[in-house]
Order: structure tokens, then C-alpha cells, then sequence
């Protein structure tokens, strides 16, 4: 749930006059379902030209259609769709040449139909899902129920795009070489003809943690039309780069590919790319941050685990030294996608510092930073190979993401892409810090005022809280079905954003400062951010709300069953039960044993922070929102609060959303969770 956005000072709309206060509409739940999401943007190796992505909210039924955009990265004409086949279209990669882009689709491959299509695969004789099983007409496995992507390739002069993969399953990621002469990437193993008809005959038992399906590493030659499995040993590929020589792969590896070993449980090893061996492991217990190769084939880039195994360290490793480099060190901040500049010297990264995301300049020998502007960004951005451009997505209050280029000190906007939003009355925010009263901590967070606010005037206000824990709160555009900043203040509300200890912002020692302790340093951190806006005269404190998704759902639970301070509550996607948590997710055991311990001998903390222990606390109105399908935090978790609320008379209610993960996909169920959610805050707090 990473998400990174950042206060800009630009001007976003480029031309397009913002309308006045009193001539905007409200934003409502179905202007928010309806954005246009901006993603991956890749700026050519030459730097001419940035492509990226663009999805578009689909109806029931159907999936998101996201198509592949160009834009001149000098604003020389306006950007233009460029690969718009079929409904899914991504993950755009410039050959290192600039003259082609390859690309990751669904479109149908006719040519393979037509047996004109010339793909071979070798090395791969004990893969026996790599020939399509026969299918019998009318079964339901005729049609997959999501088409599966390959790899095409188009040249940058237009014309058509050509497939360079057909494998069964579809490839999930890929690279180029250096010399542009291959490409990996990753697939994942699929059923087996004789598992097709066993499923078919409706045998179709699941055996738990056995017969898994790894993510292989493959190389596709592109003169010989050829891919050949590199990665036979059983063993899963969860992130890889190549080194700069084309001989040697650096790869974050788990041992098996469920989710709980691909965040806590990987090694970083070099493998040898014509095999796949395994030449050299560097760390044998790896963090979940990307890898990455120095351009002088030198250095590594990987993360190790912090003191307490909770967040991530992006560290340095020299390959004939073995000389360990922390970057950032003590300086509080977060770094989220670093990118080595062309010299190998230093490297550019973007992250955030308290609630500010900024990019600094990493010195490759010290792990020192230089902080070097406060542009808008994701946590995605790409260099032109010379490094003096660098492309990236920005966002103000009033306007979602957009595409820029950053070159010779200045920052030019290249899109927009949803000009709606200049219609919305959105309201405006600032950054805010105050000290904790348990230790003098700083906490930082954003504070989102109601479109013509007026100073010295109370106002109801809802306390949001993030996931994570290791999550961050940061000034941009609030306006996802998850982040309800934007929609809460165009309707009078003024909205806390806070960072509390255990949140990215402040460095690995803040981030992990929340060990057994959730629900007590956390929350008075909170509370105390509300009563800087209270004592300043913002926020009314008979009419305060609260609520959160996933872990900022735990913290909704864990404040009601602890103060009545709130008169409304919304508890999303929640933990509400620390030890059920720890034998039902999907990421059991470590997440929970990197905060709390082994769950054997610490079974009674786990309870002492379990918001459901205190139920009878809880005198605050709440609805309970969870999705069916939530492997992550189970509904479980949301059905012991809410029938444990209804047991004690409690006011409460629950909506369960059918076929919804952890972080909800249809955009129905989207807008009718935003409509509940502005209506139960409306309505207790009139």
C-alpha cells in the first residue's frame, strides 16, 4: 500500500484557468472513481521522449483499460496515445538505443494463430506447463478469466507493434540488456496439462504450502526469436537486475513465492546468465527494497532489514570489498526509488522527510544525502542515460497526478490528463509538526482545511489515519477511495493527516519505533496532534470523527475502544485482533513477529493490543467496512469487531463487498465505500 505524493509549488494546470471558489462543485465519490490514473513514467535513454501509462475506470465487469502514452519531454507538442490495442497496455521499456519501446499487452497475437509467428523455447524440457493443455469447447478454462500479458515491441516511428513472447501465463516483468541484443524476465509457473483436467473433473483440492508456482527468471534472445529458462531450481524470483557486462544477474530470491517470504523471508545472490547458477549470495537475509547494478558494474544496490526486522535499509555493497554502505544513515528521512546516476558515483532518489517528499543527491561513497528540491513526486521517477533529465509524477491539492520533466534546474509539466478537476472545490493544506507529550518526538503530518475556511472558526473534523504502519501521510491531492482528504473537505470538514512513531518520514529508528508498542505511543501521538488543532481554534471537539484503512483501521479500533473523545468512527479493512491476525494472514508469520515476537511466548501481548479486548470501552458509533476476498487483514478481523459491538448493544454497522482484496478493485464497490463513508460522518456529526 506504498504511497508516496508530495507538496509541489508549480502551477499545475498548465494554462487552464482554475475556476473560482464560489463557481467549483463539490467533490463527490463519483468524480473520485472516475480519475484517470497516471503511472510509470519512462523517459527515453536520449531524453527526448517520456511514456507512460494511463488507466481508465471501467464498469462492472470489466477491468481497467490502460494504454501507453508519448510525450515530447520538451513540451514541444502535446502528448499522444501510442499503444492503445487491446484492454491492458504497461509496463513501457525504451530500448537502450531510444528507437523502440517494448511493452507488456494483452492484445490478441494473430500472427501465432496463423502459425507466422516465430517463438522458441529451450532449456525448459521439465517445464510441463509450457504447452496450452487440450481444452475441451465449453469448459470454463476456454477463456481465461483475465488475459495474460507478452511481451511486443514497436518501433518509436509508429506502425505496428510485433510480439516477441507467446508462452502460456504471460510474463509478469522484464529488462533489458545493457546492449539492447536481449531481454529478461520473470513468469510464473502455471498448471500442468494433467492439473488442467484433474480441475476439469472438478478435483480441485488445494493442498496448503505445497506444489507451489515460482517466478522464473527467463532471457529472450532477440535475434534468435528464442527465450530460455534460466531459474530451474525451485526457487522464486522476486526482484532482478542486470549487470552492466550482460553476464551476471543481481536477484532478490525467496524461497517459496508466498507473500510472507517474498516481503520478509529473500537472500541477494549474483547469478551467472548463461545458467542460472548461482554464483555469489551477498546477504542471506534481504529487505524488501529493489536491486539494482552501479553503471560501472562495481556496486550493488539492495536492502537489508532494520535493528528490529520492520523497515527496510538501502545499503551499498562494493562486489570486491564487500564494503557495506548505508544510505541515509541517520537522516530522517525515508528513501523510496533510487536510481544510480551514469557516473556511478552518486545516485538520485526521491522520499520522504516528515511530511515533505523531496529528491536528494546520494553520495555513493559516504551514503550521504543532499536534499535537492521539493518537487512533486511519486515514488517513481526514471533518468535519461546522460542523468541532466529526469522524469517524473507530480500533484498538487487540487490537481491528482501528472507527468514532468525535471532539466537544468527547471521543472516543466507535459500532461493533463484529468482537466475535471479544475471544476472541484477542493479546499487547501499545509504541513504540520508538533511534539509528542511521551518523549518529545516530533510528529509531522498534513492538516487539510475545507474550501473557504475561515480563520477562528470551529469546524468538525476527521482524524485519518494510514496503513502500513510503515506508511506516511504527505501533502498533495487526497483523492483515492482509501484516502478520504479530498471528498471530506469539499464537504466542511477539515481533515489530520498524522505520521505517528512507526510511520516512514523520520529514518529506520521512527519507522521501527512502534516495536510492541501499537496502540500506546502511536496513539497518544495522534491524540495529541488533535489537541494542537483544538487549542489553535480548527477543529470543534464535540464533533470529531475518526477512521482508517488496514493498520490505520486498527488504530480507528484501538482509539474508540480507548476514548470517547470521537463521535463517529469508520473501521476499514482492519486488525482488530493481534493473535487471529498472526494465524490467518497471508503475511503470517513475520509481520507480526517482527513487531511483537514469537507468537508462543508472547501470546498475552498480542492480546494486551488487540482493540477486540476492550470492546466494552467502545461507546463511539462505527461501520465496519471489509471486502470478502481480503487475504491480507481477513474479514474475519472486521467481523469480530462488528458482531462483538452488536453483542454489547453497541451502534455500529457492517457492509461486506464481495470479491474485494485488501485494497478494492471495482470501482462500484469504490463509490458506493466513499458514499457510506461521507454519509456515516454526516450523519453523526450534524
Amino acid at each position: 500500500m506504498k504511497r508516496i505524493v508530495l507538496l509541489v509549488a508549480l502551477f499545475l494546470l498548465a494554462g487552464a484557468a482554475i475556476l473560482p471558489g464560489q463557481d467549483r462543485k463539490s467533490f463527490d465519490p463519483i468524480d473520485l472513481v472516475n480519475i484517470k490514473s497516471v503511472h510509470d513514467p519512462q523517459i527515453s535513454s536520449d531524453g527526448k521522449v517520456v511514456a507512460y501509462v494511463v488507466e481508465t475506470p471501467m464498469p462492472a465487469g470489466e477491468r481497467r483499460n490502460s494504454q501507453i502514452w508519448l510525450v515530447p519531454s520538451d513540451g514541444s507538442s502535446p502528448a499522444r496515445p501510442f499503444v492503445t490495442g487491446g484492454v491492458s497496455n504497461s509496463s513501457p521499456r525504451w530500448s537502450p538505443d531510444s528507437s523502440s519501446l517494448a511493452f507488456l499487452s494483452d492484445r490478441e497475437n494473430s500472427s501465432a494463430k496463423n502459425r507466422t509467428f516465430q517463438f522458441s523455447i529451450v532449456g525448459a524440457e521439465d517445464q510441463k506447463d509450457l504447452a496450452p493443455p487440450d481444452i475441451k469447447p465449453g469448459t470454463p478454462e476456454e477463456k481465461p478469466a483475465r488475459p495474460v500479458g507478452q511481451i511486443w515491441l514497436i518501433s518509436l516511428r509508429g506502425g505496428e507493434a510485433s510480439p516477441l513472447t507467446a508462452i502460456p501465463g504471460g510474463v509478469k516483468k522484464f529488462k533489458w540488456s545493457a546492449d539492447g541484443k536481449r531481454l529478461a524476465f520473470v513468469r510464473t509457473d502455471q498448471d500442468t496439462q494433467q492439473e488442467v483436467e484433474r480441475k476439469q473433473r472438478k478435483e480441485d483440492h488445494i493442498e496448503v504450502d505445497a506444489n507451489y508456482k515460482f517466478d522464473r527468471l527467463w532471457v529472450y534472445d532477440l535475434a534468435a526469436h528464442e527465450a530460455r529458462l534460466l531459474t530451474k531450481e525451485n526457487m522464486n524470483i522476486d526482484d532482478f537486475d542486470w549487470a552492466p557486462d550482460g553476464a551476471r544477474f543481481l536477484a532478490r530470491i525467496s524461497p517459496t513465492p508466498r507473500i510472507d517470504d517474498y516481503w520478509r523471508v529473500s537472500r541477494i545472490s549474483v547469478l551467472r546468465a548463461s545458467d542460472g547458477a548461482i554464483v555469489k549470495t551477498l546477504l542471506e537475509h534481504a529487505a524488501y527494497n529493489r536491486v539494482s547494478w552501479s553503471p560501472d558494474g562495481r556496486t550493488v544496490l539492495f536492502g537489508k532489514p532494520g535493528p528490529r526486522d520492520i523497515t527496510g535499509v538501502p545499503v551499498l555493497y562494493d562486489l570486491e570489498s564487500a564494503k557495506e554502505t548505508v544510505l541515509g544513515g541517520s537522516y530522517p528521512a525515508t528513501l523510496e526509488t533510487i536510481e544510480w546516476d551514469p557516473d556511478s558515483k552518486t545516485l538520485t532518489a526521491c522520499g520522504v522527510e516528515g511530511a515533505t517528499p523531496v529528491f536528494f543527491k546520494v553520495d555513493a561513497s559516504s551514503g550521504s544525502l543532499t536534499r535537492i528540491g521539493r518537487q512533486a513526486t511519486t515514488a517513481t521517477f526514471t533518468l535519461s542515460k546522460d542523468g541532466q533529465k529526469l522524469a517524473f509524477l507530480a500533484q498538487t491539492m487540487e490537481h491528482p497526478d501528472e507527468v514532468y520533466v525535471s532539466a537544468a534546474g527547471q521543472d516543466r509539466m507535459l500532461t493533463n490528463t484529468n482537466p475535471q478537476a479544475k471544476n472541484w472545490k477542493l479546499g487547501s493544506s499545509e504541513e504540520l509538526s508538533w511534539k509528542s507529550t511521551i518523549d518529545g518526538k516530533s510528529i509531522h503530518g498534513v492538516l487539510v482545511l475545507p474550501a473557504g475556511y475561515e480563520k477562528g472558526k470551529r469546524y468538525k473534523t476527521i482524524v485519518h489515519l494510514h496503513g502500513g504502519p510503515e506508511e506516511a501521510w504527505t501533502a498533495g491531492f487526497h483523492g483515492s477511495w482509501y484516502d478520504w482528504g479530498g471528498i471530506l473537505a469539499s464537504h466542511g470538514y477539515v481533515v489530520l493527516l498524522p505520521n505517528p512513531r512507526g510511520s516512514d518520514g523520520a529514518g529506520a529508528s521512527f519507522a521501527e519505533s512502534n516495536y510492541r508498542d501499537w496502540g500506546v505511543g502511536d496513539f497518544q501521538d495522534i491524540m495529541d496532534g488533535v489537541d494542537l488543532l483544538v487549542s489553535r481554534g480548527i477543529a470543534d471537539p464535540d464533533h470529531l470523527g475518526v477512521g482508517g484503512w488496514s493498520f490505520g483501521g486498527f488504530m480507528t479500533s484501538w482509539t474508540i475502544t480507548h476514548t470517547d473523545r470521537f463521535k463517529a468512527a469508520i473501521v476499514g479493512a482492519a486488525v482488530t485482533d493481534l493473535f487471529t491476525m498472526a494465524t490467518t494472514s497471508d503475511i503470517a508469520p513475520s509481520y507480526l513477529d517482527s513487531y511483537y515476537g514469537n507468537l508462543s511466548s508472547n501470546w498475552k501481548l498480542y492480546d494486551e493490543h488487540s482493540p477486540v479486548r476492550f470492546l466494552e470501552r467502545c461507546h463511539t458509533p462505527t461501520l465496519v467496512i471489509h471486502g470478502e476476498s481480503d487475504v491480507r487483514v481477513p474479514i474475519s478481523q472486521g467481523e469480530e469487531f462488528y458482531y462483538g459491538l452488536r453483542f454489547l448493544g453497541g451502534e455500529t454497522q457492517m457492509v461486506r463487498y464481495p470479491r474485494e482484496p485488501h485494497i478494492f478493485q471495482e470501482m462500484e464497490h469504490q463509490r458506493d465505500s466513499l458514499e457510506r463513508m461521507l454519509h456515516w460522518y454526516d450523519s453523526h456529526l450534524k
